[in-house]
């Protein structure tokens, strides 16, 4: 997990934090997908 700026906080998870977070039902979490080469 890094954090980009500050302000919004802008997160890059892998796709095993993110499922777990879904997991979880853990709210205010906001996912989008990156796309990466």
């Amino acid at each position: 997990m890094f954090r980009l700026r500050q302000g919004w906080t802008t997160i890059i998870a892998t796709e095993r934090f993110v499922n777990a977070v879904q997991r979880l039902e853990l709210d205010g979490v906001t996912f989008r997908d990156l796309a990466t080469r």
